[in-house]
């Protein structure tokens, strides 16, 4: 539990993963505090978030209002639990509410990752560590019916003053980072993290990457001093991090791209060019999402064209 901001408290609960932590913030309102993200549905998160609100004095029912940056594990495992025993009013990007409705609907969302495992190349055994590991966190994909659904440029009173909502899709299709221009604050939500870049995840119709990449050069000119990230201390400087980020992007396309001139690959045997280390089946699973949202990208670009090898889908510049 930490003062961050006058008005601004962030409370760090556990994960489950390699990246241990994810930080929830309440900000002050008028009348009770407006809770940004709500962390992982497991014992350990609830305990940390009860905990931080006790030393904070808080109680349930002084949460007026839930925000969820995006529909991740991490963000909104406990958000069904947590309305109940708040009572507070839920607001998401309407994108957000759609992709939820997607991963809820189990022949759909099997269906089109399964389809992108085998197009990948991926062999079966590691198709089935993959989705098994999935099945264990679909737990923190709750029905929600939002009281409040957003698509960018709202206002939010609170006691700081108002936050803008901005839209900023790429990591998920309706994150929302949340900014007061009057303290120059950035809640970037998994926008922009310190010390990493966010995991950009190859969506069906989706152009995953161009999106995160036209949403970093939308908050470029925006003034910020102090950045709230939901993983990791605040930090600042988020203009030099957007221009790290974006070369870290154009890197990775031309790493892909020279090795396609040497052969065709599949998304698999690419994601074993690219780590040069075993990686967890979930891991396996972002690695190679994120291979097809550079090589969606680039065949976009027309830097590169795919062809159909016996179900498998091989990539060539």
């Amino acid at each position: 539990m930490t003062p961050v901001f006058p008005g601004v408290h962030r409370i760090e609960l556990p994960l489950p993963f390699e990246l241990s932590t994810v930080n929830i913030h309440l900000v002050h309102l008028e009348n009770g505090y407006l809770l940004v993200d709500c962390g992982m549905e497991t014992d350990a998160s609830f305990a940390a978030l009860e905990t931080g609100l006790a030393q904070l004095g808080i109680a349930w029912r002084d949460i007026r209002q839930i925000l969820l940056t995006h529909m991740h594990p991490d963000h909104m495992g406990l958000s069904a639990r947590l309305l109940e025993l708040t009572g507070a009013e839920l607001w998401m990007h309407e994108r957000e509410e759609r992709q939820l409705a997607l991963v809820n609907t189990p022949s759909e969302r099997s269906g089109w990752i399964g389809r992108a495992f085998v197009e990948s190349g991926v062999p079966e055994a590691l198709q089935a560590r993959m989705q098994k590991h999935f099945g264990a966190i679909r737990k923190n994909f709750h029905p929600l019916s939002p009281d409040r659904l957003l698509t960018g440029g709202e206002s939010i009173s609170t006691a700081i003053g108002p936050l803008e909502v901005l839209w900023t899709p790429g990591h998920s299709p309706g994150h929302i980072c949340l900014h007061s221009a009057r303290h120059r604050l950035l809640f970037s939500g998994d926008q922009i993290l310190p010390n990493i870049t966010p995991n950009i995840s190859w969506m069906p119709e989706e152009d995953a990457l161009a999106d995160f990449l036209r949403s970093l050069e939308r908050l470029k000119p925006v003034d910020v001093d102090l950045i709230l990230p939901s993983h990791g201390l605040p930090f600042s400087g988020h203009r030099g991090w957007i221009d790290e980020t974006v070369q870290h992007h154009r890197e990775r396309c031309d790493e892909i791209h020279a090795l396609l001139l040497g052969a065709p690959f599949t998304a698999y045997n690419l994601v074993g060019q690219l780590w040069r280390k075993q990686l967890s089946p979930i891991n396996h699973q972002f690695a190679l999402l994120e291979v097809l949202a550079h090589l969606e990208y680039m065949q976009r670009q027309g830097r590169i064209q795919r062809q159909n090898s016996s179900g498998a889908i091989q990539w060539f510049a």
